[in-house]
């Protein structure tokens, strides 16, 4: 890194320590699944009280719906993060409960095919049908058919947007926004964030690289928009919320990303939270500066149509 990590992030990163190094690389895939559960457990420990119940997707992929006490008629379809290789929807399960309350929305957690046992584009496939079920069938869940949302962080936003390009391309209906959480949106590596933070602990640009080829088969472009939605066509895709974190190798490509969907008419909020890592919506639980972001963010989502 260039820039040292704020004194707060360097405490949470020295308490956290063998769970977050070495590289998901250098401990493996098994090793790098288990402790990335173990830093969701404490990261979104106390989460708020919600129903969770298994969801049939019919062919498509697994999923549960989550709902709060509160709920007003928004369905969101939430990919979690993890690289497309760790992390699962049960992990998750924190975030998702704060999505649920904080946005007052039935929650559509999506169990897509992980990488390197599925590689691309089995998660792709798997999220697009999961939000072509949840815009079919959102109304029977007692919610509202015109306010599907899809959502998701880090590796999960990649997908989201992903999804939102794919369902435009394909003519039929689309969700009524997008909320990307620090997205992977942009292929490469040359990104001033990157050279600024690609040593962080909790994103390093090694974990970066393990991810992509995990995920990506040998001889697949990254420049594809399936994988790099910024190459992709911009253009007529749902109001989007973008948000970014300071302390984050991808803030350059996120923010780029935004930047393309206002430059392509699109509308959209570039929200960026000072102060905080990667993740840091699956940290909020072990420092108040991420539970001050995500209640940021959370503020920001609930004026994204399909939510309000």
């Amino acid at each position: 890194m260039t820039t040292p990590l704020p004194p707060h992030l360097h405490a949470l990163a020295d308490r956290l320590g063998p769970l977050l190094v070495p590289s998901a690389r250098e401990v493996g895939l098994d090793a790098a699944r288990a402790r990335f559960a173990e830093v969701l457990a404490l990261g979104t420990a106390g989460a708020p009280a919600v129903t969770t119940t298994a969801l049939d997707l019919g062919d498509g992929p697994a999923a549960t719906l989550t709902r709060p006490a509160q709920r007003d008629g928004a369905t969101v379809v939430f990919c979690h993060g993890g690289g497309w290789t760790v992390g699962t929807v049960a992990e998750y399960a924190g975030l998702v409960a704060r999505l649920a309350v904080g946005l007052s929305a039935d929650v559509v957690a999506v169990e897509f095919r992980r990488a390197p046992e599925h590689p691309f584009p089995a998660a792709v496939d798997d999220v697009v049908a999961a939000v072509r079920w949840a815009l079919a069938h959102a109304g029977e869940l007692g919610g509202d058919a015109g306010r599907v949302v899809v959502a998701g962080d880090s590796g999960g936003g990649n997908l989201a947007a992903v999804a939102c390009q794919l369902l435009r391309d394909a003519g039929g209906p689309q969700p009524a926004a997008q909320l990307l959480l620090y997205p992977s949106v942009g292929a490469g590596a040359d990104w001033p964030s990157v050279a600024e933070w690609g040593s962080s602990p909790f994103l390093a640009l090694a974990d970066m690289g393990f991810y992509s080829r995990s995920y990506v088969p040998r001889g697949t472009a990254l420049t594809d928009p399936r994988i790099s939605p910024l190459e992709g066509d911009l253009a007529g895709l749902p109001p989007a919320l973008v948000v970014t974190a300071a302390v984050d190798a991808l803030r350059d490509s996120g923010r780029a990303y935004a930047e393309g969907l206002a430059a392509a008419g699109g509308a959209v909020t570039a929200l960026e939270l000072p102060g905080v890592p990667h993740g840091f919506a699956h940290l909020t639980a072990l420092d108040p500066a991420c539970a001050a972001a995500l209640e940021t963010a959370l503020a920001a989502a609930r004026e994204l149509p399909g939510v309000r």
